[in-house]
């Protein structure tokens, strides 16, 4: 079961992710949705995790029903859904075997960008200090 810290800061998490789940194309979220991972406290294995275990199988029936939810999920209803399937014993979770490849398709255009967007900010922050020093 997760703790209020931790869902505190997967909240965000959540949010970029489930963008990538709305009746709209995917690519549009992709640059924001990495750059807000890349400011979580999660590492990159962490990240994946939470993609394919909590988000993707909340989430991927939205890609194949005829309206699904294109504008924003509430996010107070995924972090009840997530926190209600944590509560499970592990083999009752939902898998989502389902559209898997979507996810592994995410997770290849993600994985990339945080680590650039990590990489970027660890080297301006260090610029930065050479300024302050």
């Amino acid at each position: 079961m997760l703790a209020r810290r931790d869902i505190a800061a997967r909240r965000p998490v959540w949010s970029a992710l489930s963008d990538l789940y709305l009746d709209a194309d995917y690519r549009r979220f992709v640059r924001g949705a990495a750059r807000e991972l890349a400011a979580s406290p999660y590492s990159l294995d962490e990240l994946r995790e939470i993609l394919m275990r909590e988000i993707h199988p909340l989430l991927s029936r939205n890609l194949c029903v005829t309206a699904g939810v294109w504008d924003r999920f509430d996010q107070q209803w995924i972090a009840e859904r997530i926190a209600r399937a944590q509560r499970r014993a592990a083999w009752l979770r939902p898998r989502a075997w389902f559209a898997r490849r979507y996810a592994q398709l995410l997770w290849r255009l993600l994985g990339p960008r945080i680590e650039r967007a990590r990489r970027e900010r660890q080297s301006a922050t260090r610029r930065d200090n050479a300024w302050d020093a």
